[in-house]
């Protein structure tokens, strides 16, 4: 279903807008989590499902390791029967002869390219015969060079790196002008980070210099690439004078070089009388226990003769690896924001959305994961993420804030026409509750109160004031409905109706204790209303309460239609009667009536006094109706037992019995209502008596 436009939606759009546009702003500047980004493209390239290269075949590692350096591990024989070897033995660096023999016999031996990853500045002994093997080799050697780098301030304060000398060889070692170079630079240069990503295959001074040109007059090459360059890749060699992305090999495994002069390694499976290095790539370079140079890579600390091993392994296998644009970026960006939009609109329920939110992190991490592995292309992780997950997590939380805001209100509302607890149990536990809206029959206890003679007041009385007045009553009548947990049903003008067991209950004993205790305290604060009321000129009320327990039928009752009506009420014979009982208390001159229903459920916990025993009208069953003399817990009053004696004899027709009992409860009680309007009427019944037989029952003739 298509979600309608509503505020909410507008504060989802502008949630994800914002945060959207936040993240592209971080982003394009490359503000707080710049390299955090780069982090997670690393991470890309290095975690567990990130696909290797593996060495290439074609390359070859050797070594100037501890045993080259040392020649510890080589017997005396092997010394007498090679020169080399005696003079590699008078230490390091060695007389360059060394490196004219190493050169001849990998070339002799087939190798593609021979590649020195060292430079050989100032002259030195032994430069002729080297000079002569490089010439002679042309075609397959390549030794190193190195490019210094400095800062240097700009007049717009920023500082660059900007290459100030380009170390070369010794003269007597550089190729002559106008033939092929057999020169590479050793530099790679890092990232801001200063981690090793990517490499110069090629460039010129003014490319280092961040001066764009055209010109190749003054291109340079890397050790990487004039060493594909010598064994016949140039069309593997990046055309771009930049820095490109490369995919890291994993290390080629390392062979010491003195190996290649000792007749039994030479003659070994290992390199098989030299046919090993048939068409190979020869790297010699330092190792990794010697190497002082060791740089920083996204797969750990490495040494530059590996990285230069990678990228040549990289340009064979045509594995570069490409970043993607800014403003492919930017839409990655503004993608997660409006996926997270989509699932904030469409996705209701706050569980499932954090849910979709995950999965959609996840199917983008596995996309950007194929993406590098197959493809080569490199997209950002974070910042889409970030927008996706920040703009989601985000909405939800506001979600969560304004059903909360709207709960409490709705809390407040409903907490208007039941109590606190009441109103928390439809709101935390609505299953219960729900339950009942379509009509249940329950165990309640209802209360009816309504004020003495209102109708009369009305007629006379100021509208102001007497709205006012009504005002305060319900007022502290309901705080105490509240109070004792009851559900305040409706307000019948100046009538009451309230009820316990109807939405929640406590069992119906605590509900009709509850109920009871209401009572009783809706007569005491309007005694201390109607103190208060005298003060200030006002007329005082009188009020009658009625109380009875039974099953009625619960649920949401009225009018359906355009116009829908509702309201959760109890209906039954149980409410009528309740109703009837509070109409009573006008004849017998009490305040509160309950039922027999009630008294039976409370008779334990206050002291009650039996009234009569009637039928109300539009009833043909008679009830035993019953007032409270007193709080829950109080003891019952001296002259209870005479008032029992005096119900009994009336009950078994004895009239003048009765009425000498009520006479000795009044003289305890002056004034007592109730005892009053039973002395009457055992006057009425001796004078004429009723029909026989004689049931005790006293036919209500009105409401």
């Amino acid at each position: 279903m298509r979600p309608r436009l509503n505020p909410r939606y507008l504060i989802l759009t502008v949630i994800c807008l914002g945060l959207t546009s936040l993240v592209s702003i971080l982003y394009w500047n490359h503000w707080f989590f710049d390299r955090t980004e780069s982090a997670s493209r690393d991470w890309l390239l290095t975690n567990g499902k990130a696909r290797r290269l593996s060495p290439d075949p074609r390359i070859v590692f050797l070594a100037l390791d501890e045993n080259t350096r040392s020649l510890d591990a080589v017997f005396a024989d092997d010394f007498e029967k090679s020169a080399t070897l005696r003079m590699m033995k008078g230490g390091f660096p060695w007389n360059r002869q060394v490196w004219a023999d190493i050169i001849d016999r990998l070339a002799n031996a087939g190798a593609k390219a021979i590649v020195l990853d060292l430079i050989f500045p100032g002259p030195r002994e032994g430069d002729d015969a080297f000079r002569a093997a490089l010439e002679r080799h042309r075609d397959r050697v390549v030794i190193g060079t190195h490019l210094v780098r400095e800062e240097s301030e700009r007049a717009d304060t920023k500082f660059v790196s900007v290459p100030q000398k380009h170390i070369l060889p010794t003269p007597e070692l550089c190729p002559p002008p106008g033939s092929p170079s057999w020169l590479g630079f050793t530099n790679v240069f890092p990232d801001s980070d200063d981690l090793i990503r990517r490499i110069y295959y090629r460039t010129t001074l003014l490319d280092l210099s961040g001066i764009p040109t055209g010109s190749k007059d003054q291109e340079l090459y890397s050790l990487a690439a004039r060493g594909l360059e010598k064994a016949g890749f140039s069309s593997r060699i990046p055309h771009e004078t930049g820095q490109v992305m490369f995919r890291f090999s994993e290390d080629v495994r390392p062979k010491s070089l003195y190996g290649i002069f000792v007749d039994s390694v030479w003659d070994s499976p290992a390199f098989q009388k030299g046919e090993f290095f048939r068409d190979k790539i020869v790297l010699i370079g330092q190792s990794e226990q010697a190497a002082e140079d060791r740089l920083q890579t996204p797969l750990g600390v490495t040494i530059a003769s590996q990285v230069h091993l990678s990228a040549m392994n990289a340009a064979l296998n045509g594995e570069f690896l490409h970043e993607t644009t800014q403003r492919t970026n930017l839409l990655l960006i503004v993608g997660g924001g409006a996926l997270a939009w989509a699932v904030g609109a469409w996705v209701r329920r706050p569980v499932l959305r954090l849910g979709v939110l995950a999965l959609l992190a996840l199917a983008y991490q596995q996309v950007a994961q194929n993406g590098v592995n197959e493809l080569g292309i490199v997209p950002i992780l974070f910042s889409p993420l970030l927008s996706l997950c920040a703009s989601g997590i985000t909405w939800a939380a506001f979600e969560q804030v304004a059903d909360r805001i709207e709960r409490n209100r709705t809390r407040r509302a409903l907490e208007r026409y039941v109590g606190h607890d009441v109103a928390g149990e439809v709101l935390d536990n609505p299953a219960s509750y729900l339950d009942s809206l379509g009509g249940k029959r329950k165990e309640v206890t209802i209360l009816f109160s309504d004020i003495r003679g209102f109708t009369t007041l009305t007629e006379s009385a100021d509208a102001h004031q007497l709205v006012t007045q009504l005002n305060e009553y319900f007022t502290e009548m309901v705080a105490i409905v509240f109070a004792q947990q009851g559900t305040l049903d409706k307000f019948i003008g100046d009538a009451v109706m309230a009820h316990w067991g109807g939405i929640v209950s406590a069992g119906p004993e605590t509900d009709a204790v509850r109920a009871v205790t209401t009572a009783l305290e809706m007569c005491e604060a309007l005694k201390k209303l109607n103190a208060d009321w005298k003060t200030r000129g006002i007329t005082e009320w009188a009020i009658g309460i009625g109380l009875n327990h039974g099953a009625p039928i619960t649920g949401n009752i009225g009018a359906s239609g355009a116009r829908e009506r509702f309201d959760f009420t109890v209906v039954g014979d149980a409410v009528n009667l309740a109703s009837r009982l509070e109409g009573t208390t006008k004849n017998y001159h009490i305040e509160l009536c309950i039922g027999e229903s009630v008294a039976a459920l409370v008779r334990n916990q206050f002291p009650l006094r039996s009234v009569d025993l009637i039928i109300v009208k539009g009833k043909t069953k008679p009830v035993e109706i019953f007032t409270v003399l007193g709080k829950q817990g109080t003891p019952a009053p001296s002259w209870l037992p005479a008032h029992d004696e005096a119900m009994r004899c009336y009950r078994a027709g004895e009239f003048a019995a009765a009425e000498a009992a009520w006479r000795q409860v009044l003289e305890q009680v002056p004034g007592d209502g109730l005892t009053e309007t039973m002395l009457a009427r055992c006057a009425e019944l001796q004078t004429i008596p009723p029909p026989t037989p004689w049931t005790g029952v006293y036919e209500m003739k009105s409401k």
